[in-house]
Protein backbone atom coordinates (compact mmCIF):
# COMPACT_ATOMS: atom_id res chain seq x y z
CA UNK A 1 0.00 0.00 0.00
CA UNK A 2 1.50 3.56 -0.89
CA UNK A 3 2.31 5.59 2.00
CA UNK A 4 -1.00 7.83 0.77
CA UNK A 5 -3.28 5.40 1.12
CA UNK A 6 -1.59 3.93 4.07
CA UNK A 7 -2.18 7.63 6.09
CA UNK A 8 -6.00 7.50 4.66
CA UNK A 9 -6.29 4.28 6.31
CA UNK A 10 -5.08 5.10 9.52
CA UNK A 11 -5.60 9.08 9.70
CA UNK A 12 -4.75 9.48 13.27
CA UNK A 13 -2.25 6.86 13.44
CA UNK A 14 -2.25 3.22 15.29
CA UNK A 15 -3.48 2.46 18.39
CA UNK A 16 -1.19 3.92 21.14
CA UNK A 17 -1.41 2.59 24.69
CA UNK A 18 -3.20 5.18 27.28
CA UNK A 19 -0.84 7.97 28.87
CA UNK A 20 -1.87 6.85 32.21
CA UNK A 21 -3.58 3.56 34.19
CA UNK A 22 -5.52 5.85 36.79
CA UNK A 23 -9.09 7.52 37.43
CA UNK A 24 -7.69 10.40 35.06
CA UNK A 25 -7.04 8.38 32.69
CA UNK A 26 -10.19 6.74 32.57
CA UNK A 27 -12.08 10.08 32.91
CA UNK A 28 -10.36 11.64 29.70
CA UNK A 29 -11.25 8.59 27.99
CA UNK A 30 -14.75 9.05 29.10
CA UNK A 31 -14.72 12.59 27.78
CA UNK A 32 -12.81 11.90 24.51
CA UNK A 33 -16.18 8.96 23.79
CA UNK A 34 -18.38 11.69 24.53
CA UNK A 35 -16.91 14.59 22.51
CA UNK A 36 -16.00 11.68 19.29
CA UNK A 37 -19.99 10.68 19.76
CA UNK A 38 -20.81 14.71 19.52
CA UNK A 39 -18.64 14.94 16.65
CA UNK A 40 -19.85 11.98 14.86
CA UNK A 41 -23.59 13.77 15.27
CA UNK A 42 -21.75 16.85 13.78
CA UNK A 43 -20.22 15.10 11.00
CA UNK A 44 -23.54 13.48 9.80
CA UNK A 45 -26.73 15.47 10.45
CA UNK A 46 -28.37 16.70 7.44
CA UNK A 47 -26.28 14.74 5.25
CA UNK A 48 -27.66 13.23 1.60
CA UNK A 49 -27.52 9.82 0.08
CA UNK A 50 -24.57 10.72 -1.95
CA UNK A 51 -22.12 12.13 0.67
CA UNK A 52 -22.95 8.85 2.80
CA UNK A 53 -22.15 7.06 -0.31
CA UNK A 54 -18.37 8.62 -0.19
CA UNK A 55 -15.42 6.70 0.72
CA UNK A 56 -12.09 7.92 1.98
CA UNK A 57 -10.12 5.82 -0.07
CA UNK A 58 -11.03 3.58 -2.78
CA UNK A 59 -12.57 0.31 -1.91
CA UNK A 60 -12.97 1.28 1.74
CA UNK A 61 -16.62 1.26 3.35
CA UNK A 62 -19.04 4.12 2.88
CA UNK A 63 -19.30 7.21 4.99
CA UNK A 64 -23.24 4.80 6.51
CA UNK A 65 -20.97 2.09 6.79
CA UNK A 66 -18.64 3.66 9.03
CA UNK A 67 -21.43 4.83 11.29
CA UNK A 68 -23.03 1.64 11.46
CA UNK A 69 -19.62 -0.29 12.08
CA UNK A 70 -18.42 2.05 14.71
CA UNK A 71 -21.71 2.11 16.60
CA UNK A 72 -21.70 -1.86 16.55
CA UNK A 73 -18.06 -2.32 17.42
CA UNK A 74 -18.75 0.78 20.19
CA UNK A 75 -21.35 -1.82 21.78
CA UNK A 76 -19.15 -4.82 21.38
CA UNK A 77 -16.05 -3.18 23.11
CA UNK A 78 -18.55 -2.09 25.77
CA UNK A 79 -19.59 -5.64 26.38
CA UNK A 80 -16.16 -6.81 26.10
CA UNK A 81 -15.27 -4.91 28.87
CA UNK A 82 -18.24 -5.46 31.11
CA UNK A 83 -17.79 -9.76 30.12
CA UNK A 84 -14.56 -8.85 30.84
CA UNK A 85 -15.03 -7.24 34.06
CA UNK A 86 -17.35 -10.40 35.56
CA UNK A 87 -16.31 -13.61 33.96
CA UNK A 88 -12.93 -14.74 34.86
CA UNK A 89 -10.42 -15.73 32.01
CA UNK A 90 -12.53 -14.39 29.78
CA UNK A 91 -12.01 -14.79 25.96
CA UNK A 92 -13.06 -11.92 23.47
CA UNK A 93 -14.99 -13.39 20.93
CA UNK A 94 -14.73 -11.41 17.38
CA UNK A 95 -17.34 -10.29 15.21
CA UNK A 96 -17.65 -10.78 11.21
CA UNK A 97 -17.54 -6.89 11.05
CA UNK A 98 -18.34 -6.88 6.67
CA UNK A 99 -21.00 -9.56 7.80
CA UNK A 100 -22.63 -7.58 10.00
CA UNK A 101 -22.73 -4.87 7.57
CA UNK A 102 -24.56 -7.06 5.49
CA UNK A 103 -27.03 -7.55 7.60
CA UNK A 104 -30.15 -5.42 7.10
CA UNK A 105 -29.98 -2.84 10.12
CA UNK A 106 -27.14 -1.64 8.63
CA UNK A 107 -29.23 -0.12 5.95
CA UNK A 108 -31.05 1.99 8.62
CA UNK A 109 -30.72 5.47 8.46
CA UNK A 110 -27.64 6.80 9.91
CA UNK A 111 -29.26 8.30 12.74
CA UNK A 112 -30.42 5.06 13.94
CA UNK A 113 -26.18 4.62 14.77
CA UNK A 114 -25.70 7.75 16.00
CA UNK A 115 -28.49 7.11 19.07
CA UNK A 116 -26.69 3.68 19.39
CA UNK A 117 -23.93 5.69 19.46
CA UNK A 118 -25.27 8.20 22.08
CA UNK A 119 -26.86 5.38 23.98
CA UNK A 120 -23.51 3.64 24.13
CA UNK A 121 -21.66 6.22 24.83
CA UNK A 122 -23.59 6.99 28.19
CA UNK A 123 -23.15 3.51 29.54
CA UNK A 124 -19.61 3.91 28.75
CA UNK A 125 -19.12 7.21 30.68
CA UNK A 126 -20.79 5.62 33.79
CA UNK A 127 -18.92 2.50 33.57
CA UNK A 128 -15.40 3.97 33.02
CA UNK A 129 -15.90 6.75 36.05
CA UNK A 130 -17.67 4.61 38.43
CA UNK A 131 -14.96 1.29 38.30
CA UNK A 132 -11.67 1.28 40.02
CA UNK A 133 -8.85 1.83 38.22
CA UNK A 134 -7.07 -1.36 39.16
CA UNK A 135 -9.81 -3.28 37.91
CA UNK A 136 -7.73 -2.34 34.59
CA UNK A 137 -5.12 -4.46 35.18
CA UNK A 138 -7.37 -7.77 34.80
CA UNK A 139 -6.47 -9.91 31.55
CA UNK A 140 -8.42 -11.40 28.72
CA UNK A 141 -7.82 -13.03 25.76
CA UNK A 142 -8.19 -12.12 22.38
CA UNK A 143 -7.84 -14.85 19.21
CA UNK A 144 -6.28 -13.25 17.21
CA UNK A 145 -3.98 -10.33 19.25
CA UNK A 146 -3.55 -12.85 22.45
CA UNK A 147 -3.53 -11.64 26.08
CA UNK A 148 -4.20 -8.41 27.34
CA UNK A 149 -4.75 -5.98 30.12
CA UNK A 150 -8.31 -4.07 30.32
CA UNK A 151 -5.76 -0.87 29.57
CA UNK A 152 -5.36 -2.06 26.25
CA UNK A 153 -8.83 -2.88 25.42
CA UNK A 154 -9.73 0.29 26.54
CA UNK A 155 -7.10 1.97 24.04
CA UNK A 156 -8.50 0.67 21.17
CA UNK A 157 -11.81 0.80 21.87
CA UNK A 158 -11.14 4.60 22.70
CA UNK A 159 -9.09 5.05 19.34
CA UNK A 160 -11.46 2.75 17.16
CA UNK A 161 -14.15 5.84 17.37
CA UNK A 162 -11.65 8.60 16.49
CA UNK A 163 -10.27 6.71 14.21
CA UNK A 164 -13.48 6.34 12.22
CA UNK A 165 -14.78 9.17 12.67
CA UNK A 166 -11.45 10.78 11.17
CA UNK A 167 -11.88 8.98 7.86
CA UNK A 168 -15.68 10.00 7.55
CA UNK A 169 -13.96 13.12 7.19
CA UNK A 170 -11.60 12.53 5.32
CA UNK A 171 -14.50 11.21 3.18
CA UNK A 172 -16.49 14.38 3.55
CA UNK A 173 -13.66 16.84 2.82
CA UNK A 174 -14.07 18.20 6.15
CA UNK A 175 -11.64 20.94 7.00
CA UNK A 176 -8.09 19.45 8.77
CA UNK A 177 -8.86 15.89 8.04
CA UNK A 178 -8.10 15.93 4.07
CA UNK A 179 -9.76 17.63 1.22
CA UNK A 180 -10.22 14.71 -1.14
CA UNK A 181 -13.30 12.27 -0.92
CA UNK A 182 -14.14 9.32 -3.37
CA UNK A 183 -17.39 9.07 -4.82
CA UNK A 184 -17.74 5.10 -5.64
CA UNK A 185 -18.95 3.60 -9.05
CA UNK A 186 -22.90 2.77 -9.13
CA UNK A 187 -22.97 -0.44 -8.10
CA UNK A 188 -23.10 -3.52 -10.75
CA UNK A 189 -25.83 -5.50 -10.96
Amino acid sequence: MSPDLEARRYPIGPVQDLPGRDRATLEAVAARMEAAGRAWREALTGRDEAELGRTYRPGAWTVRQLAHHAADAHVHGLNRLRYSLTAEEYVIQPFDQQGWLMLPDAALPVEAALALMDAVNVRWGALLRGLDPALFARRVLHPQEGEQDLWRLLAKHDWHLRHHLAQVRLALGQAGEGKEAVTPPPPQH
